[in-house]
């Protein structure tokens, strides 16, 4: 791991020497002192005037070595500010100080070097794809409106049977249409989706429901509490109370920080009719629960009136990520695809 420059601490040191220093030629002593204490000043602005800044562009780890695997010393939201102490890349990382002092390394594609600055000396082997930086609200919501597609629900079939409508077994006008669009099965194209951040989505005005919903969008946050297999009681009415573990939706907890309380987290969720246009397990997604391995999910938005009552008991919002039809996690700065994996 390369060192953190030293040149503040240098010239400090450079000062407490001079100033156990017996002047003797005619200076006073005090007045010595204080041309020192100038000159260093002098120094140090023009080191920080000199150094490449930078802003954290999505949520990005600060490591304690430029490698995937060194320990996490926090995690930095967009928006922070950042003092590049060395200009070029190392394994595709910067070496960096946060605006609070602390030391680290982050993921290159990550973070943005301000304008006005000395350009990076980048090195070979580009990293990989990562969420483009959040939209400002009026692209978003643009964005959003324009990739809306009306959802069609599927009925759940079993073993060549129907055994669950497309909007499962509710009379309820209002449940009638929530369920269709929880039962589609369609596929966004991989340039439909909308990159929201968790944020963003999370705070989504309920006055735009209408314009909003059935929205292809792709999330980046952790995976917290656990996978909920709604596999007790008496089910859900969008699959027709069915309660067998292949016919029943996963209740996932997506916050924006590892290891968070359930009543901070966005729900996203699986369905039975389209669990098996995937690989995906609970075995599976259980090693990236509560840990801090990012996650990013793909799929409808949707707006679960159902809910609006454990707002900030068991849930942050009532939109949604459902169904989910992408589940990628952040290994070695790469977005892998749990589908892509034996």
């Amino acid at each position: 791991m390369l060192k953190r420059s030293r040149k503040p601490d240098a010239l400090l040191k450079i000062v407490d020497t001079l100033y156990r220093t017996d002047f003797t030629n005619g200076i006073e002593v005090p007045a010595m002192k204080r041309f020192l204490h100038f000159l260093v000043l002098c120094l140090l602005w023009t080191s920080h005037a000199t150094a490449q800044t930078a802003v954290v562009k999505r949520n990005v780890n600060l490591r304690s070595d430029a490698s995937s695997d060194s320990d996490i010393v926090e995690l930095l939201k967009p928006g922070a500010q950042l003092l590049l102490v060395e200009p070029d890349q190392i394994n595709r990382f910067y070496h960096v100080t946060t605006d609070d002092g602390k030391d680290g390394w982050v993921w290159a594609r990550n973070i943005k070097v301000l304008a006005g600055t000395a350009p990076p000396t980048p090195h070979p082997n580009p990293p990989g794809p990562t969420t483009p930086p959040p939209n400002t609200s009026g692209d978003l919501f643009s964005r959003l409106m324009n990739a809306n597609k009306t959802a069609i629900g599927q009925p759940l079939i079993e073993n060549g049977s129907e055994v669950c409508g497309p909007t499962g077994n509710t009379t309820n006008p209002t449940a009638i249409a929530l369920n269709n669009s929880k039962n589609r099965t369609d596929l966004p194209g991989d340039s439909d989706y909308v990159d929201i951040g968790w944020s963003d989505l999370k705070n989504l005005p309920s006055g735009r429901v209408n314009d909003f919903v059935s929205a292809p969008v792709r999330v980046v946050g952790f995976l917290s509490h656990k996978v909920k297999v709604e596999n007790t009681g008496n089910g859900e009415s969008t699959n027709c109370n069915l309660t067998a573990d292949n016919e029943v939706d996963w209740h996932i907890y997506l916050t924006s920080s590892p290891a968070q309380q359930i009543s901070s987290a966005i729900i996203v969720e699986t369905t039975p009719r389209t669990r098996p246009q995937h690989k995906w397990t609970t075995l599976m997604l259980a090693p990236f629960v509560d840990s801090q391995t990012q996650v990013r999910i793909s799929g409808w938005l949707m707006y679960d009136t159902e809910h609006i009552g454990v707002i900030g008991t068991q849930r942050a919002t009532v939109w949604e990520v459902h169904p989910i039809t992408r589940i990628e996690v952040q290994i070695n700065g790469q977005w892998v695809d749990l589908d892509n994996q034996p």
